[in-house]
């Protein structure tokens, strides 16, 4: 009976499976604690494409509320034309909160570099 999977564990897996990952990370926020809180965000609306990549949930209300303004069908005379402009913007949004992630990470490093000590794997032997 040692070998059967826990319900938690069970639960951890279909997280994972529904993450398409094993160490989700929120790519706006960093947010890590818990796979749950988890979701798998499409770039532009999943009608046009199935690209995405994982956001917390409060992350993915956040990018994903200006969608609700929009028609999730083409408009235009050139629905091709529209469909591709449409992933470009969705996917600068996605760049431009990548990069803020990482601006505030990096700011974060400097500042904590005047705090702690340098690794010194000397020191542990």
């Amino acid at each position: 009976m040692d070998d059967l999977i826990s319900p938690d564990e069970l639960r951890r897996e279909r997280d994972y499976d529904r993450l398409r990952t094993r160490n989700p990370v929120c790519l706006a926020c960093g947010y890590m604690n818990h796979p749950a809180a988890m979701e798998l965000a499409h770039i532009a609306p999943r009608q046009f494409h199935d690209d995405g990549g994982v956001l917390c949930s409060n992350c993915h209300r956040e990018m994903s509320d200006t969608e609700k303004d929009f028609s999730y069908a083409p408009q235009s005379i050139n629905p091709q034309m529209e469909t591709i402009g449409r992933y470009l913007l969705a996917l600068s949004d996605w760049f431009r909160r990548i990069a803020e992630t990482i601006a505030a990470f990096g700011a974060w490093l400097v500042d904590q570099s005047e705090h702690v000590l340098p690794y010194n794997p000397e020191a542990i032997a």
